[in-house]
């Protein structure tokens, strides 16, 4: 039954044409257009239908690696998405995707994108966000060491939600730590 999870993960990758940001990270993107409703996000930027957008997704092999690598170091997560972020502003800041407005993921994890900056937002009811969630459920069940004993609890009370960053806060947030992690290497490096 599981793999029923694992062959649509492939399938939908394949279909979206999803991209790695890095040989080790651990988010995937693809650019679309948006066709939601219009949202305003915190700073302002509002994103419509027919705003360019990038779409992030978790590349969950390597999400469940580096979660396992870092049982002793819980932070190295958040560094790696962090990274991923950072390859993801220099792409936007060089212009090499084109004029995007902002970034949006649908996660079981939204609230957690918090601390990488992101404005958490539930979804409606639906029976799309319904769909996701049992999706998304499987996955962890999948990919968790624990297996359905860790996804118990979104099973239970889980409700994916879309994580949101503009294209201004990404860069403000990511574009320069890139640069001072250049410039401090460099400097180091003398």
């Amino acid at each position: 039954m599981l793999s029923v999870w694992l062959g649509w993960e492939r399938l939908t990758h394949w279909w979206w044409h999803t991209r790695p940001l890095g040989p080790g990270g651990i988010f995937r993107y693809r650019l679309l257009v948006y066709t939601g409703l219009p949202v305003t996000l915190r700073d302002g930027c509002t994103v419509r239908p027919g705003h360019r957008i990038i779409d992030l997704h978790f590349d969950n092999r390597r999400l469940l690696r580096a979660a396992v690598e870092a049982r002793d170091k819980p932070w190295s997560l958040l560094r790696a998405a962090r990274e991923d972020l950072q390859t993801l502003a220099s792409l936007v800041g060089a212009g090499e995707l084109g004029e995007v407005r902002a970034l949006r993921g649908v996660t079981l994890f939204a609230r957690a994108g918090r601390r990488l900056g992101f404005e958490a937002r539930p979804l409606p009811v639906t029976g799309t966000a319904r769909l996701q969630r049992y999706f998304f459920v499987g996955l962890l069940a999948v990919y968790h060491p624990r297996g359905w004993q860790a996804a118990e609890r979104f099973r239970e009370r889980g409700w994916p939600g879309e994580a949101w960053m503009s294209r201004e806060r990404l860069l403000d947030l990511y574009a320069a730590r890139r640069e001072t992690t250049a410039r401090g290497t460099s400097e180091s490096d003398a």
